[in-house]
């Protein structure tokens, strides 16, 4: 389905993890555990499908249930070891966890604003700041494709956290964040990584392998992550 690589090129499939019920419920989660929906099982058995005949050599995941059920589902048909690393943990946002989405616009006006117009500044009260999000998962990337250069790994992430990777992958610079796109669930991008450790996109958000129904982004109409 996806792309080969060509030549000393690592392949990172990017994914984003399934419907969570904080989506569902339109509540932050950031890293809050909350559980996988229905729809997101669903939207899993799909994914499994799209990932069976692809060569993958290992597989990453946050900690969280939606992004460990998302690296298990891929890797139904590989038996391959996942590693837990949580340099690509969603945004730790602090006292925005586990809120209504709608209430932010009258306790944090300030933090919203930023989040909405100029994110690379965003930093939610006792949470993490975005640059902080953006350094990780770009050091996280150009870690393993220094220790593995012709392997391809799988990498399930979430929203947020997906977003800023993309933004360097495409070399907007960290200030143009807003202009990225936001990943939907189980979205998958692919990013390789050369001996020059430049980026190069070669996949963006492809949910081709979900039925209509199952596409939650655009009915979903608001940045829950």
């Amino acid at each position: 389905m996806f792309f080969v690589c060509e030549g000393k090129m690592a392949k990172f499939y990017v994914i984003r993890h399934c419907e969570a019920m904080g989506n569902r419920e339109k509540i932050f989660q950031g890293t809050h555990d909350g559980e996988v929906s229905e729809l997101g099982k669903l939207q899993l058995d799909y994914l499994s499908l799209c990932f069976r005949n692809e060569a993958i050599d290992s597989i990453y995941s946050s900690s969280r249930k939606r992004a460990l059920a998302t690296a298990r589902a891929v890797n139904l048909y590989h038996h391959l070891d996942i590693q837990i690393d949580d340099r690509i943990m969603e945004i730790n946002a602090g006292e925005w966890e586990g809120k209504a989405f709608s209430t932010f616009p009258k306790l944090f006006p300030k933090e919203m604003y930023l989040w909405d117009y100029e994110p690379y500044r965003f930093v939610a009260p006792n949470g993490e700041s975005m640059q902080q999000v953006y350094d990780r998962m770009v050091a996280f990337v150009l870690e393993k494709a220094q220790q593995f250069p012709q392997q391809n790994m799988v990498l399930a992430s979430h929203g947020c956290a997906i977003r800023n990777l993309l933004c360097w992958a495409e070399g907007l610079g960290f200030e143009h964040l807003g202009e990225e796109i936001w990943p939907a669930n189980t979205g998958v991008s692919v990013i390789e990584v050369g001996s020059d450790l430049k980026p190069h996109l070669l996949l963006k958000n492809d949910i081709s392998h979900l039925p209509e129904e199952m596409r939650t982004l655009s009915s979903q109409k608001w940045n829950a992550k």
